[in-house]
């Protein structure tokens, strides 16, 4: 299309004064009638050099690829009571997309002088305090960076503070599940005092605060190149509050207007993220409620149950939900048994440690409440959709609230305390129980699909005792040795969230069966895990239909080595927070061949991430060394000359660099690409 006609993302034409899209039903229709594709504006959104990202959206099923029948039922039933889901809404902004305005990251409502939007949308090329679109972009960014590092660092805070409270015996809810662990960090951070768990929690805490030196926990993770390349470019951060505060202060109006600048910022609450927020809570977390092992179970929304009182709890943070488990198995003499069953993060958190069934992502969050069958959605924090509470009022459905820094106008506050953490507890589970008295059974509608077996609990130190069924003496060899020996061709990570701006789960699912067939390892976090877990990924099938043969011959070695029949064909290594958990294999194998992340043959995907976070998360990979492909770009084309700076010239800075990719099989093509490029640089057969 003439660049004088840009096409744009996710707009249908004719459109421009719609206020909402069902792009489901608009989806039917297209592929009813053979149209290749809808009728989309597109634009080159995020590239670096001659290579162009085009957005594609959303068009007919790809070749190949089977909907996932139990959201598209679920789905139709929500349509036929007249109830708008995440797939039908949305809000139609004036500059948004005309012109590529909004969407391009040019607009700016920082002061009340705006809102002002550059380029194409208005033809301006300042706003009204002079900023351009390379000033604007780069706040924009770095307030999503911030925003993000922000989530994770308030999940670490509430983990040491339930920590410290059991260490000084002021919370009697909770114990230490691993000894063990908590001896390796205490040793790790440097820590003093005979009250290990107090010094853990207090180092962390120290780190939320201090405004001097670096993270406790970056001293101890980081390996040493690392710590010098950040050091050299002056983006070690000192304390996570000090550090969030500035950018606050460095992005309000009038402040920082240097795109460079701003973006070396960007880098370093990236570290914050990592640092102050993953590493710390997915560390504590396990000291607190054991680090995960091997475990099965099941998932998909089916494993919510006609005949049971269904309990969810959904969100990011597992202190509450490790208690609503237990809660729910202690409960005297229900009416019916009590089946408890995780969405989101909180899900997969109560998955890694206690094999509760997966029921959805956090786009299916709303469709667990239109089966009919759910007497009390239980969230905390993170991705919780407003809507669920009107999604609910069709249903007998609570909409329980438990964090006191989120609340939904509507829903049941219980406000958790871990002081009081049976307690809380107990109350919410004998809610969820009298409220089943109030289901509708005409309302009811599961739809009759068997949930997918999965074996999920890879946890760092679960991976290595597997390999040392091996060889017990040098457990990371086997592992080497099969990545020299191009067995296991690389590694990627595949994370984040799902949208719902494409057939449900396609991007992971393809991005994910290519990558296997060309014998990569994939581990992944979050809610690909929820996807690969739906769609067979996670079952530990002794066929491993789809694999390499490398990787395949190795799967069967270890699962044999172990004593079981098979292992997914995919690690499922946990939460958004166990991203730290990623890490940490980096680094073993890393050191193990005396080279930098950046020289192994690995890369990060996110390819339909949605939150802040994941923009956080992102950056924090690039920050490691990684290849980071995202799925859809994140606000910042109107500025060339940050495109150039995070797709290419951020390489040369620290090693990692963004990719930007909506096709799956384009993206993955070139992580392939990649990886062998890598593995030719290490003199290993490509």
């Amino acid at each position: 299309m003439d660049e004088k006609d840009p096409e744009i993302i996710n707009k249908t034409v004719g459109c421009k004064t719609c206020k909402a899209v069902n792009r489901r039903d608009f989806l039917k229709a297209t592929a009813a009638a053979g149209v290749a594709g809808l009728m989309l504006d597109g634009k080159e959104v995020f590239a670096s050099g001659d290579k162009k990202s085009q957005s594609k959206s959303i068009k007919k099923i790809p070749e190949g690829f089977t909907s996932d029948p139990i959201t598209e039922k679920l789905i139709d039933h929500a349509h036929k009571q007249n109830i708008d889901l995440v797939w039908d809404r949305k809000a139609h902004c004036e500059f948004s997309e005309e012109g590529n305005g909004g969407i391009s990251g040019v607009c700016c409502f920082h002061c009340n002088m705006g809102p002002c939007t550059l380029g194409e949308a208005t033809g301006y090329e300042y706003g009204a305090c002079g900023a351009t679109a390379d000033t604007i972009v780069a706040r924009g960014l770095v307030g999503r960076v911030t925003c993000g590092a922000s989530a994770h660092v308030e999940h670490a805070r509430a983990t040491a503070k339930t920590l410290k409270g059991v260490a000084t015996g002021k919370i009697k809810a909770y114990k230490i599940r691993d000894k063990a662990k908590l001896d390796v960090l205490y040793k790790g951070l440097g820590c003093k005092g005979k009250n290990k768990a107090l010094a853990v929690a207090e180092t962390c805490l120290s780190d939320l605060g201090k405004d001097e030196g670096e993270p406790a926990w970056l001293g101890y993770k980081a390996n040493a190149e690392r710590k010098a390349t950040w050091k050299k470019l002056g983006i070690l951060p000192t304390g996570a509050g000090a550090e969030i505060s500035q950018a606050c202060h460095r992005t309000h109006m009038g402040v920082d207007a240097d795109m460079t600048h701003l973006a070396t910022d960007a880098l370093k609450l990236g570290l914050v993220d990592g640092y102050c927020g993953l590493h710390p809570a997915t560390d504590m977390q396990d000291v607190l409620f054991g680090t995960p092992k091997l475990v099965s179970s099941l998932a998909n929304l089916s494993v919510i149950k006609k005949d049971r009182i269904n309990i969810i709890v959904h969100g990011h943070e597992p202190i509450l939900s490790e208690k609503i488990v237990e809660a729910a198995e202690k409960y005297p003499s229900p009416p019916r048994s009590i089946n408890v069953v995780g969405i989101c993060c909180t899900g997969n958190e109560v998955l890694m440690r206690r094999g509760v069934p997966l029921a959805g992502s956090m786009v299916q969050q709303e469709l667990a409440i239109v089966t009919g069958a759910v007497e009390a959605m239980v969230v905390d924090v993170q991705c919780i959709m407003p809507n669920v509470q009107r999604v609910a009022q069709h249903f007998h459905t609570k909409i329980i609230t438990t964090n006191p820094q989120a609340k939904i106008t509507g829903a049941t506050h219980i406000e958790f305390e871990p002081e009081k953490a049976d307690e809380v507890a107990q109350k919410i589970v004998k809610i969820a129980v009298d409220n089943y008295g109030l289901r509708k059974s005409n309302k009811v509608m599961i739809p009759d699909h068997p949930p997918a077996k999965i074996m999920a609990g890879f946890s760092v130190e679960q991976i290595i005792g597997a390999l040392s069924k091996l060889n017990a003496s040098d457990p990371l060899k086997p592992l080497i040795d099969n990545i020299v020996g191009n067995n296991i061709r690389g590694i990627v990570a595949i994370v984040g969230c799902v949208t719902p701006w494409d057939h449900y789960g396609y991007r992971h699912l393809a991005l994910t069966k290519t990558l296997l067939a060309q014998n990569v390892l994939v581990v992944g976090t979050g809610c690909w895990a929820h996807v690969a877990g739906q769609r067979g990924l996670l079952e530990p099938n002794p066929d491993y239909p789809g694999v390499g043969d490398g990787l395949k011959a190795v799967l069967k070695a270890v699962a044999k080595a172990n004593g079981v029949p098979a292992l997914p064909a995919c690690r499922h290594m946990g939460s958004c927070v166990d991203n730290s958990r990623i890490e940490d294999v980096l680094n073993a194998v890393a050191g193990y061949l005396k080279v930098k992340i950046s020289d192994l043959p690995v890369a990060a995907s996110a390819p339909e991430f949605i939150t802040e976070k994941a923009v956080s998360i992102g950056t924090w990979a690039v920050n490691l060394g990684a290849m980071t492909h995202i799925g859809g770009q994140p606000y910042v084309s109107g500025s060339k000359n940050m495109v150039k700076l995070l797709t290419d010239g951020v390489e040369g800075l620290v090693g990692g660099k963004f990719y930007v990719e909506t096709d799956p099989n384009k993206a993955a093509q070139t992580i392939l690409a990649h990886v062998n490029a890598k593995r030719k640089k290490l003199g290993l057969a490509v």
